[in-house]
């Protein structure tokens, strides 16, 4: 018999990320799909490409919670949860700070209680599963993955700078880098999901697992390749109002290399995993 076994992630942790994983692909294609139904339903102005960046943000955060499933073992998918956490708890904070400007309505209260629980349940899975990995986790231990190291590094070194700026200096982001108007919420939602990527992808740097690697890669995947998607369906808006031609081209690039690294790297990992089978 193996020595290995691998802790499952418990049946009441599963049933939670199954529904919040339902709950997001619903919003998410809601969102990405017919964004001015439901542009009134949130809680601040936004424009349509923001309403489907949010769809993307919303179907990324499904894909992890499906990808945490999946995993073999509550250690290769635990970074994920983590990811829904951060933005989730960062987005119920700016959202619970509309309140003197927008008024105590119900749209805001629905939405901060939305994203306060989705926050505090994906947190209490991470403790109800415990993050130290034990020897029968069977985790790789040893040098990183040297072509996924490098591509998590540089996404971090970008995401954390621009995450940063944007949410605490969104003035400065919105004038200066930022490729299409935004009200300053809006700017600071998008800075969450930067900064929890951020997250993962710094603690990817040094995974030396692959399995780990091939749990978050869907994720750092999808929300870029549908950003692009929307973008080149308002592309009007984005010519109109980016600050320059650079702006755009910048982003572009940094999106593009975010989804086909992701998606290269996700493929080569995939191919290498059967062959040493």
């Amino acid at each position: 018999m193996s020595e290995f076994k691998p802790k499952p992630i418990g049946r009441y942790s599963r049933l939670f990320l199954l529904v919040l994983s339902e709950v997001n692909l619903l919003l998410g294609t809601v969102f990405f799909v017919y964004p001015r139904l439901v542009i009134s339903l949130w809680p601040w102005k936004v424009q349509e490409l923001a309403v489907q960046f949010l769809g993307a943000i919303f179907l990324a955060i499904t894909l992890g919670c499906w990808s945490a499933l999946r995993a073999k073992g509550w250690q290769r998918g635990k970074v994920l949860p983590v990811v829904g956490g951060v933005f989730f708890g960062i987005t119920a904070v700016i959202t619970a700070l509309q309140i003197p400007s927008e008024g105590l309505n119900s749209t805001i209260i629905a939405w901060t209680a939305y994203f306060s629980l989705a926050a505090a349940g994906l947190f209490l899975v991470i403790l109800r599963q415990g993050w130290y990995r034990r020897p029968r986790d069977n985790i790789t231990i040893g040098p990183a993955v040297r072509a996924a190291s490098l591509f998590f590094r540089t996404q971090t070194l970008v995401v954390g700078v621009f995450g940063t700026l944007m949410l605490f200096l969104p003035d400065l982001a919105k004038q200066q880098f930022w490729p299409w108007t935004v009200n300053t919420p809006t700017l600071q939602t998008f800075a969450a999901l930067f900064l929890a990527t951020c997250i993962a992808t710094s603690w990817a740097v040094r995974q030396a697992d692959r399995g780990r690697i091939l749990a978050l890669l869907p994720l750092d995947a999808i929300f870029p390749a549908m950003a692009l998607l929307a973008v080149g369906i308002h592309w009007n808006v984005i010519t109109s109002q980016s600050p320059s031609g650079l702006v755009t081209g910048v982003w572009v690039f940094l999106y593009s290399f975010v989804a086909t690294g992701s998606t290269f790297l996700f493929l080569r990992l995939i191919r290498e995993t059967r062959k040493q089978k």
